[in-house]
Protein backbone atom coordinates (compact mmCIF):
# COMPACT_ATOMS: atom_id res chain seq x y z
CA UNK A 1 0.00 0.00 0.00
CA UNK A 2 1.42 3.19 -0.58
CA UNK A 3 1.68 6.33 1.77
CA UNK A 4 -1.40 8.29 0.11
CA UNK A 5 -3.72 5.17 -0.32
CA UNK A 6 -2.44 4.26 3.40
CA UNK A 7 -2.71 7.69 4.73
CA UNK A 8 -6.77 7.39 2.82
CA UNK A 9 -7.56 4.33 4.47
CA UNK A 10 -6.31 5.35 7.74
CA UNK A 11 -8.53 8.74 7.20
CA UNK A 12 -11.68 7.03 6.06
CA UNK A 13 -11.24 4.29 9.51
CA UNK A 14 -11.16 7.60 11.62
CA UNK A 15 -13.91 8.92 9.68
CA UNK A 16 -16.46 6.35 9.71
CA UNK A 17 -15.81 5.01 12.83
CA UNK A 18 -15.66 7.70 14.69
CA UNK A 19 -19.08 8.53 12.92
CA UNK A 20 -20.66 5.32 13.96
CA UNK A 21 -19.26 4.99 17.65
CA UNK A 22 -18.92 8.55 19.21
CA UNK A 23 -21.23 9.50 21.50
CA UNK A 24 -23.83 12.22 20.98
CA UNK A 25 -21.67 15.24 19.55
CA UNK A 26 -21.35 13.35 16.28
CA UNK A 27 -24.56 12.64 14.68
CA UNK A 28 -25.32 8.54 13.18
CA UNK A 29 -24.91 8.65 9.77
CA UNK A 30 -28.33 9.26 7.85
CA UNK A 31 -28.57 7.93 4.18
CA UNK A 32 -31.74 10.50 3.44
CA UNK A 33 -29.18 13.85 3.96
CA UNK A 34 -26.57 11.69 1.82
CA UNK A 35 -28.62 10.98 -1.01
CA UNK A 36 -30.33 14.79 -1.10
CA UNK A 37 -26.48 15.65 -0.98
CA UNK A 38 -25.49 13.12 -3.63
CA UNK A 39 -28.32 14.76 -5.97
CA UNK A 40 -26.61 17.79 -5.53
CA UNK A 41 -22.90 16.81 -5.93
CA UNK A 42 -22.41 13.44 -7.40
CA UNK A 43 -25.01 13.20 -9.73
CA UNK A 44 -22.90 15.25 -12.72
CA UNK A 45 -20.77 12.08 -12.92
CA UNK A 46 -22.61 8.66 -11.07
CA UNK A 47 -26.13 7.28 -11.76
CA UNK A 48 -26.90 7.70 -7.59
CA UNK A 49 -30.05 5.16 -7.60
CA UNK A 50 -31.15 2.29 -9.40
CA UNK A 51 -33.17 3.82 -12.12
CA UNK A 52 -30.90 6.70 -12.81
CA UNK A 53 -32.70 10.09 -13.68
CA UNK A 54 -29.88 10.94 -16.71
CA UNK A 55 -27.45 9.90 -18.36
CA UNK A 56 -23.94 9.07 -17.23
CA UNK A 57 -20.38 7.56 -19.06
CA UNK A 58 -20.04 4.01 -18.55
CA UNK A 59 -16.75 4.35 -16.80
CA UNK A 60 -18.19 5.77 -13.97
CA UNK A 61 -19.27 3.19 -10.91
CA UNK A 62 -23.18 3.86 -10.28
CA UNK A 63 -23.80 3.90 -6.67
CA UNK A 64 -25.16 0.40 -6.74
CA UNK A 65 -22.27 -1.03 -8.41
CA UNK A 66 -19.99 0.50 -5.80
CA UNK A 67 -21.69 -0.59 -2.72
CA UNK A 68 -21.74 -4.30 -4.34
CA UNK A 69 -18.21 -4.14 -4.87
CA UNK A 70 -16.40 -7.70 -4.15
CA UNK A 71 -14.99 -6.71 -0.08
CA UNK A 72 -16.53 -3.46 -0.31
CA UNK A 73 -16.65 -1.02 2.90
CA UNK A 74 -17.87 2.28 4.38
CA UNK A 75 -14.29 2.99 4.88
CA UNK A 76 -13.08 1.77 1.64
CA UNK A 77 -15.49 3.93 0.26
CA UNK A 78 -14.89 7.17 2.54
CA UNK A 79 -11.26 6.92 1.85
CA UNK A 80 -12.11 6.88 -2.14
CA UNK A 81 -13.88 10.37 -1.04
CA UNK A 82 -11.43 11.67 1.54
CA UNK A 83 -8.95 11.21 -1.51
CA UNK A 84 -10.33 10.83 -4.76
CA UNK A 85 -8.70 9.17 -8.06
CA UNK A 86 -8.90 10.53 -11.33
CA UNK A 87 -10.77 11.64 -12.81
CA UNK A 88 -13.42 12.21 -9.81
CA UNK A 89 -12.27 15.71 -8.71
CA UNK A 90 -11.66 16.56 -5.56
CA UNK A 91 -14.54 17.99 -3.12
CA UNK A 92 -14.48 19.38 -0.40
CA UNK A 93 -16.96 17.94 1.92
CA UNK A 94 -17.47 17.62 5.90
CA UNK A 95 -16.63 14.51 7.81
CA UNK A 96 -20.57 14.51 8.24
CA UNK A 97 -21.24 14.59 4.86
CA UNK A 98 -19.23 12.25 3.69
CA UNK A 99 -20.49 9.66 6.27
CA UNK A 100 -23.72 10.71 5.03
CA UNK A 101 -22.94 10.44 1.33
CA UNK A 102 -21.48 6.80 2.51
CA UNK A 103 -24.23 5.53 4.30
CA UNK A 104 -26.37 6.51 1.48
CA UNK A 105 -23.86 4.46 -1.02
CA UNK A 106 -24.27 1.40 1.01
CA UNK A 107 -28.13 1.36 0.99
CA UNK A 108 -27.87 0.01 -1.99
CA UNK A 109 -25.77 -3.15 -0.87
CA UNK A 110 -27.48 -6.12 -2.12
CA UNK A 111 -28.45 -8.71 1.29
CA UNK A 112 -26.05 -11.56 1.11
CA UNK A 113 -27.87 -14.72 -0.23
CA UNK A 114 -28.35 -17.11 2.47
CA UNK A 115 -29.30 -21.10 1.39
CA UNK A 116 -32.39 -22.99 3.01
Amino acid sequence: MTIPRAMAFTAALTLVSTASFAGPATPKPDPAKGRTLAERVCVACHAISKTPASTVASEVPSFPAIANKPGQSMEAIAGRIVIPHPPMPAIALTREEIVNVVAYIMTFKDAPETNP
